[in-house]
């Protein structure tokens, strides 16, 4: 089975680096700080909440 073949039930990646924050006492990003992300990075960004 490929890992496109699995069933996700919350957003889940696959990365070669992530970008991580610790502790930011707030929830998801909003859209257009996403973008912003995404600009800055020249690259489309795909946010994914951990839980550990």
């Amino acid at each position: 089975m490929s890992l496109n073949d699995l069933i996700y039930h919350e957003p889940c990646g696959f990365t070669r680096f992530d970008i991580s924050v610790w502790n930011p006492g707030r929830s998801w990003l909003s859209d257009s700080e996403l973008t912003t992300v995404s600009e800055a990075l020249g690259h489309p960004v795909r946010q994914i909440m951990a839980h550990y």
